[in-house]
């Protein structure tokens, strides 16, 4: 089995730095906060979960012939990451994408039909896609509530802070390896 998920990858190395310098700050003030490191910052499309090894080469043709090529064909497509939100008290952090949200929400919706029709995957409950970027987690437990109210303080002042481009030409199959450091993310390649 495979755990794995479709994504969009963040690879503009100057919307990185400037995610991963204010990820810093917030570290600084809450040490327990656990930040997802550079090369990991993705936007997930599709959480496939565990998957059988067979099934993995069917779904990454299907993303390469009838989602890559109809929908990028060699373009690349600008988006914006500006304003950082948290979901479940502070548990998520997050920047949100702008851009042609309808664009992508059409991708998720192939990918799930395709997935669905060809593969027997279930389609997710929630349909709307509404793209993210997680860039950090706090655990309640873990909370330094002596900083708290400044950290919070942090996530106002930048809720329209802008981090730079997030530039897309493709949506990629990618395996999560679960390990007591942190996951590890890799393409799936067939």
């Amino acid at each position: 089995m495979i755990r794995s998920f479709i994504a969009l990858e963040l690879k503009d190395k100057q919307t990185i730095e400037n995610i991963t310098t204010f990820t810093s700050r917030l570290k600084k003030n809450q040490p327990k906060l656990k930040i997802v490191e550079p090369i990991n910052l993705h936007m997930t499309v599709k959480f496939l979960g565990n998957i059988s090894e067979n099934l993995a080469p069917k779904i990454y043709n299907i993303l390469q012939k009838e989602v890559n090529e109809s929908y990028f064909h060699e373009k690349t497509f600008t988006y914006y990451l500006k304003g950082v939100g948290q979901f479940n008290r502070f548990s998520v952090l997050w920047v949100k994408l702008i851009g042609d949200i309808q664009f992508l929400q059409n991708i998720k919706d192939t990918v799930e039909d395709l997935l669905f029709e060809r593969l027997k995957i279930d389609r997710d409950k929630r349909t709307q896609f509404k793209p993210h970027l997680t860039i950090g987690r706090l655990r309640k437990g873990r909370i330094n509530y002596k900083t708290f109210d400044s950290f919070k303080k942090i996530i106002e002042e930048n809720k329209k802070k802008e981090f730079g481009e997030f530039n897309i030409d493709q949506i990629r199959l990618k395996k999560s390896e679960l390990t007591p450091k942190g996951p590890i993310y890799t393409d799936l390649i067939f």
